[in-house]
């Protein structure tokens, strides 16, 4: 009788816990899925006159030097700075990624309990 009733306990306890995990696991995905797509923005070309302008601007500049040298300083300087930037782009690719794996987690813990969750008439988990 006694091991019904910690059988019974136990469930209770752990609807409880499930009831109130699933919103703060919604919440945090959310959260998260909205975070990567406001990061993706970053990466879209929206002001692509701006940088046509740029790489104009970068083209003359290179074909203003005479000094052999000096092309190959601002040569090496610019190797440098795409380095610097494929760098950043992996780190954030791997964050990204990380991110990407915990909300397919987080969603997964969500899809199975889902069972486990009261029926609302007005909010449907």
């Amino acid at each position: 009788m006694e091991s019904t009733q910690n059988v019974i306990m136990f469930q209770q306890n752990a609807s409880l816990f499930i009831k109130i995990t699933r919103p703060f696991l919604l919440l945090v995905s959310m959260l998260l899925f909205g975070w990567l797509f406001l990061n993706n923005a970053n990466f879209i070309d929206i002001a692509a006159t701006m940088n046509n302008a740029e790489s104009n601007s970068e083209i003359s500049e290179i074909n203003s030097f005479t000094n052999i040298d000096e092309l190959k300083q601002f040569s090496i300087t610019k190797v440098n700075q795409m380095k610097s930037n494929r760098e950043k782009d992996s780190e954030n690719a791997i964050t990204r990624s990380i991110l990407i794996l915990a909300l397919i987690f987080v969603q997964i813990i969500l899809y199975s309990t889902k069972g486990n969750f009261p029926r609302s008439k007005t909010l449907d988990f």
